[in-house]
């Protein structure tokens, strides 16, 4: 880390560092975030109160970014008013929101500047080695472009959009067709089985949303979920799927009607007023239990707002709704927070489950996760498994549920029938299974 805080790291010095740091992850097969934090109002900071206590306010920022910051990643001053933040070894996008929530929910307490009580609300650009730029001159476009999104942002930080990921969507109006899909039933949920460990019974299944589009064929959730995010219909298509969900139990025949369904709840959803009555009215058109339903939450999600994040879980608990705690490891959060919810399930994050068997640490990391949850009484599910030995090894840790394409991928509502009704007489066949 910068040992002056009020050094200005000059451009080709810090291409200097991002080079070293790109041939760091490149031998190492490893990602690293970079985010920019900016305040904009420095200046008018500097007139209010003196460029002494600017610079002494400059000092305290940058120790509270240390503070923050783990032994591994770097801190340096970028401009005038930016702090350039590196972030080695990170496990996907999910990890650098983490870092900017965590970055931000410092700065809500004001910093006492000899006796100048200041207050700054700064916004966050980010982008993540090799996905955003695989050089420094790259890097620090896609960088500067979320700084300027940041901005337009009610989270005031911005993970920098790969347009490579959209260019499916370039040439068409993928808003208004959206919208359109959601009306003429071109949506459909696809099931991914969740096996118990344990015993081998299927114990129930993750739903998850497909566009089937009449011409272009089925579009990627990546591409039309952040637009429905920004254009508000998310929660439209929260209750759709948690609807279609509901009805697709009620209609199942008699040996699946039992099955948990989990569904995946958006963080947007969380900022819409009638969340819990829509819920409620939705859940009570059906006959099924409530304890049928697991809604999964990510960790970033929670950490955005906490204590409204908790209020609504609390809600959901009560009316005998399942609670999982989705990716989680990936994260800056403390394990504190976890005592404060309400949940039944945490699910470790696919990103950790795929390579344990090849990287030491994602194992360390596996079975920590798994001995920590069961101390808090939690049920554990891991997701991304796709070979036998991942499976055996996760029994033998003791993880409880098993997700992942070695036990199925995604299917349709029949196809997913089909697949159980031929698992369960394999079952019924064997004293145990053996996937």
């Amino acid at each position: 880390m910068s040992a002056n805080p009020t050094h200005i790291v000059q451009r080709e010095h810090l291409f200097s560092i991002l080079d070293e740091a790109i041939e760091q992850s490149k031998s190492e097969s490893s990602e690293f975030a970079l985010l920019l934090l900016k305040i904009d109002q420095f200046r008018s900071l500097n007139l209010t109160h003196g460029f002494d206590i600017g610079d002494l306010l400059i000092e305290d920022i940058f120790q509270r970014l240390t503070n923050i910051a783990r032994p591994q990643d770097r801190v340096l001053r970028y401009a005038g008013s930016e702090f350039l933040i590196l972030i080695r070894h990170i496990q996907g996008e999910g990890h650098a929101d983490l870092a900017a929530i965590r970055i931000l929910a410092e700065f809500e307490d004001s910093f006492q500047v000899t006796d100048h009580r200041i207050r700054i609300n700064p916004n966050i650009g980010g982008a993540i080695f090799p996905h955003h730029g695989r050089d420094s001159t790259a890097l620090c476009s896609s960088l500067e472009k979320a700084l300027v999104e940041s901005k337009n942002s009610l989270e005031r930080y911005f993970i920098f959009a790969n347009k490579s990921d959209q260019d499916e969507n370039l040439d068409w109006d993928i808003r208004s067709e959206l919208k359109f899909a959601l009306e003429k039933d071109q949506l459909e949920l696809h099931f991914q089985p969740q096996v118990d460990l344990q015993t081998g019974q299927v114990s129930g299944a993750e739903a998850l949303l497909r566009w089937k589009h009449p011409i272009r064929g089925y579009v990627s959730p990546g591409c039309f979920i952040p637009i429905a995010e920004l254009d508000g219909l998310i929660h439209e298509i929260t209750l759709w799927i948690i609807h279609s969900a509901l009805w697709l139990i009620s209609e199942w025949p008699a040996n699946v009607d039992k099955l948990r369904i989990s569904i995946n709840l958006s963080p947007k959803s969380f900022e819409y007023e009638g969340l819990i009555e829509s819920i409620h009215d939705t859940t009570a058109i059906f006959d099924t239990r409530p304890d049928q339903l697991t809604f999964e939450v990510t960790e970033s999600t929670i950490m955005k707002d906490m204590n409204s994040a908790i209020m609504i879980l609390d809600d959901l608990k009560e009316m005998g709704i399942n609670i999982s705690i989705d990716d989680f490891g990936t994260g800056y959060s403390s394990l504190s927070y976890l005592k404060r919810l309400p949940a039944n399930e945490l699910k470790i994050d696919r990103s950790f489950v795929t390579n344990m068997l090849q990287d030491d640490i994602d194992l360390h990391i596996v079975k920590s996760i798994i001995t920590m949850a069961q101390g808090f009484g939690l049920t554990v599910v891991a997701e991304g498994i796709e070979d036998r030995e991942t499976y055996q090894m996760l029994n033998s840790l003791g993880c409880d549920i098993a997700q992942g394409i070695y036990v199925s991928k995604p299917l349709p509502p029949q196809a997913f029938i089909e697949w159980l009704n031929q698992y369960n007489q394999a079952i019924s066949q064997l004293a145990t299974v053996t996937l």
